[in-house]
């Protein structure tokens, strides 16, 4: 449409000039006719007339299609993304060489935002693939458009396998979240609390949502657990100052007891008050050095171990109790072997003392996927009562128990990056821990 377009002006102009050189020319003619000139005079000035009218329309109509050809083709490589094209300047005193100039800075300007854009677009994809925060965009149809390794680590996922296909199938109630919240979310490492935000952006013409998810449980336990170790290392120096001189004094007052001539009755009352008092003093001691560990656990120096190895080397030490093992002999992690095989101790005591027949087997599974491993340790005990306070310091349902083991257990497994996790079993009662840790270090 825009060819015809430019033939029917250049046409136009070609017209207009043929008309303003033919009428002047045949009223020449006709008043040589009129005076009679000579026909080899006519003959000669029609011939020149004919010539030079016919050279400048000629050139007139080349120039111009050759211009409106040039700056089309410039026009057409900047709407193609090719701005390396220029058109020649003519001076700024021309009409043309100012349209032209124009166009030119316009190619310099798009190259410039190009390159602006690039960087910037540069800048993003890397803080995108970086960020510890997921991203997940869906397009009009809420299927997912794009998911940065944050987003396919958390729903243990690759983008190529679930690109353009529906959101809800992955994370149903990341549909439902309003503008920003915090929702418990069940992905791939569990039931978890996530702060949401939504937003919208545009593209192609067409709405999309865009999620950015970030889980603040392991934020909220980081505070907790900072917390709860202020506390006891507030408890540890109050009570450890106060314990030593009362077993000091305990045993200085054993001693005098013992020396002096009281009477036998006295003496033995005051002889056992004191050994309780000493004893007591131990008691609690040992009892608050125990809750240090929680501020005090080192880094874990994590090296290649054979899993089914570690689990030979721990069981011998419930012999009263059947551990079936479900592992392949091949598998090996990146852990601390101290502490992981704490781990694994005290959540097998835990289980063992959970069930009260000996006859019942205590089962561990390993499963491994594309990026991390899962140790499952399944009992048929009693199960779990109260399931809100499993990971809060200093509680237990133990008669004997301090209320630690669980929370150092899981605070040795997010330092190896992994996740811990208790529930009631459904297929029958008891109860199963599951353990996810990275496959690879």
């Amino acid at each position: 449409m825009s060819n015809i377009k430019r033939i029917k002006f250049e046409r136009q102009l070609l017209k207009y000039l043929l008309v303003a050189t033919l009428i002047p020319a045949l009223m020449l003619f006709y008043s040589l006719f009129y005076y009679q000139a000579s026909t080899n005079l006519i003959a000669l000035i029609f011939l020149f007339l004919f010539c030079l009218i016919g050279y400048c329309a000629t050139t007139l109509f080349q120039k111009i299609t050759y211009q409106f050809r040039t700056l089309s083709n410039l026009l057409e490589g900047m709407a193609h993304g090719d701005y390396s094209l220029r058109g020649r300047n003519y001076g700024v005193d021309d009409s043309l060489g100012q349209l032209v100039g124009q166009i030119n800075g316009l190619a310099e300007t798009l190259v410039e935002q190009r390159f602006t854009a690039h960087e910037s677009q540069h800048l993003v994809s890397k803080v995108i693939q970086h960020i510890d925060v997921a991203i997940i965009a869906v397009d009009e149809n809420e299927h997912i458009a794009l998911l940065n390794p944050a987003a396919e680590t958390l729903l243990n996922v690759e983008l190529s396998q679930v690109l353009h296909h529906p959101l809800d199938h992955i994370a149903q109630r990341l549909l439902t979240t309003k503008t920003q919240q915090v929702v418990e979310l069940n992905f791939a490492k569990g039931k978890r609390k996530f702060k949401v935000i939504r937003d919208q952006y545009r593209e192609h013409g067409q709405q999309h949502e865009l999620f950015f998810v970030t889980d603040v449980n392991v934020l909220l336990r980081e505070h907790e657990l900072q917390a709860w170790q202020n506390l006891v290392r507030v408890l540890s120096h109050e009570i450890n100052n106060s314990l030593a001189p009362i077993a000091s004094l305990a045993n200085t007052l054993q001693t005098i007891s013992r020396k002096q001539a009281l009477t036998a009755n006295f003496s033995q009352n005051l002889s056992e008050s004191l050994d309780i008092i000493a004893e007591r003093a131990d008691s609690l001691k040992i009892f608050i050095n125990s809750y240090r560990q929680l501020t005090h656990l080192p880094e874990p120096k994590k090296v290649e171990i054979n899993l089914h190895a570690l689990f030979d080397k721990i069981t011998p030490l419930f012999n009263q109790r059947e551990i079936v093992i479900d592992c392949q002999r091949q598998i090996v992690v990146f852990v601390d072997p101290v502490q992981f095989e704490q781990v694994l101790i005290n959540l097998l005591k835990n289980a063992d003392e959970a069930m009260v027949d000996e006859s019942k087997s205590i089962l561990i599974t390993v499963e491994t996927a594309v990026d991390l491993i899962l140790v499952k340790i399944l009992d048929r005990g009693i199960g779990l009562k109260n399931t809100d306070n499993l990971f809060t310091p200093f509680y237990t349902t133990k008669k004997q128990g301090s209320g630690i083991g669980l929370v150092l257990c899981r605070q040795i497994i997010e330092a190896h990056l992994g996740d811990l996790s208790l529930n009631n079993r459904r297929d029958q009662q008891g109860c199963i821990v599951k353990i996810k840790l990275p496959l690879k270090a």
